[in-house]
């Protein structure tokens, strides 16, 4: 079996409500998926995240990564991966666009191997086999304590566990919100906190101790992802609450300083920026040896990057919860059949070979920004 064609495709949906963070305010959201075609008729589909510029990934798709996949088996992901990181790495490029276009690429080819095998990627990744993962709800946006409080409520009746919600926006406000939250869903409820780097060290260790008054189970990205000093801060001054961090972060090195210096208690790679399942697996072995817990990150994503998480924490040993990203994402809608939707707290796995899902090329008409870009021969 040889690659014959790579192919990408720009995806926009523009959202009724914008989605409000601490740090940044999402208008509509972006994915740049990723096709590739075998000479046997497999077809294996990826996604690289595209918060920004998706076109720019999918130029590095083209530019760099295509010429060195054009001809080779699939089955060798490994060196494939290598041989797309060696592209640039002598040239200062590890992080950025270029892992993120790869992780669209392997991503696809583990999905082509699943396709071709009959069998799903967790399987294929021969983990630890999870037939349902534990699930956290995700995120309520920052607004004011009583909504925000209302929509904890909500959350908790569907049957949530643990509940995510944004702070980082003002110090004051952010612990009102908080002590809301708290109220209105008790003390049996897991609350995580994500300020998405809105603190500078001073405020993220005052929120910190609120948060260990409250209860709270993670406090995530408090500062800056380069702010290791400030990092450090954090870490030295909060002893009762988890530091979580990782969606920034690009490969196992990018971790390996976080984890040298007991910085995080939970590793938060997205697979769809951190190289795919094979950069993604590599975090998590390294997370596991310093024995740190994995959340993979979801976010904004759409929706081939939530099935190809949810096989990667099916796999993963270490894993400690999966990121249901409940808010309404219009981008979800070009697959055929919907993802599955979180029972008790826990997510089942996907049904079918290779990622399990399949797009709808009506509705990818509907959200693309132009047609499918090829590179190679797609008629052989």
């Amino acid at each position: 079996m040889k690659i014959i064609a790579v192919e990408t495709l720009e995806l926009e949906a523009p959202l009724d409500q914008p989605w409000k963070i601490a740090t940044f305010t999402l208008s509509s959201l972006t994915a740049s998926l990723v096709r590739i075609r075998t000479d046997d008729g497999v077809t294996g589909i990826g996604e690289a995240i595209a918060r920004l510029g998706p076109g720019i990934c999918t130029a590095v798709v083209h530019e760099i990564l295509a010429p060195v996949l054009i001809g080779q088996d699939p089955h060798n992901i490994e060196g494939l991966w290598e041989d797309m990181v060696r592209t640039m790495r002598p040239r200062g490029h590890s992080r950025g666009y270029h892992l993120e276009a790869i992780a669209g690429v392997d991503i696809a080819l583990w999905d082509l191997l699943g396709q071709a095998a009959g069998k799903p990627v967790w399987e294929l990744l021969a983990g630890h086999g999870r037939r349902t993962v534990p699930a956290y709800a995700s995120s309520i946006l920052i607004d004011s304590p009583e909504r925000m409080a209302s929509e904890a409520a909500k959350l908790v009746a569907t049957g949530y566990r643990a509940i995510k919600m944004k702070v980082g926006q003002s110090l004051r406000p952010d612990i009102e919100r908080i002590e809301a939250v708290r109220a209105a869903t008790g003390s049996g409820i897991d609350i995580m906190l994500d300020a998405n780097s809105g603190y500078d060290p001073t405020s993220a260790i005052q929120i910190g101790r609120a948060a260990e008054r409250l209860g709270i189970y993670w406090l995530e990205e408090p500062v800056h992802p380069d702010d290791l000093p400030g990092y450090r801060r954090v870490r030295s001054a909060l002893k009762d609450v988890r530091l979580a961090a990782g969606e920034g972060e690009f490969t196992a090195a990018g971790f390996l300083p976080f984890l040298e210096q007991g910085l995080l208690d939970v590793v938060q790679p997205d697979i769809a920026r951190c190289a795919g399942f094979t950069g993604s697996r590599r975090v998590a072995a390294l997370a596991s040896a310093y024995g740190v817990q994995f959340a993979p990150h979801t976010g904004a994503s759409g929706p081939v990057c939530i099935a190809a998480t949810l096989h990667l924490a099916a796999a993963v040993p270490n894993l400690l919860t999966f990121e249901d990203m409940y808010i309404h994402n219009p981008l979800h809608a070009v697959l055929l059949k919907p993802l599955p939707k979180q029972t008790g707290g826990r997510m089942a796995m996907l049904p079918g070979p290779g990622l399990g899902v399949a797009l709808d090329e009506e509705q990818l008409t509907k959200f693309s920004r132009g047609k499918w870009r090829v590179s190679g021969d797609r008629q052989v």
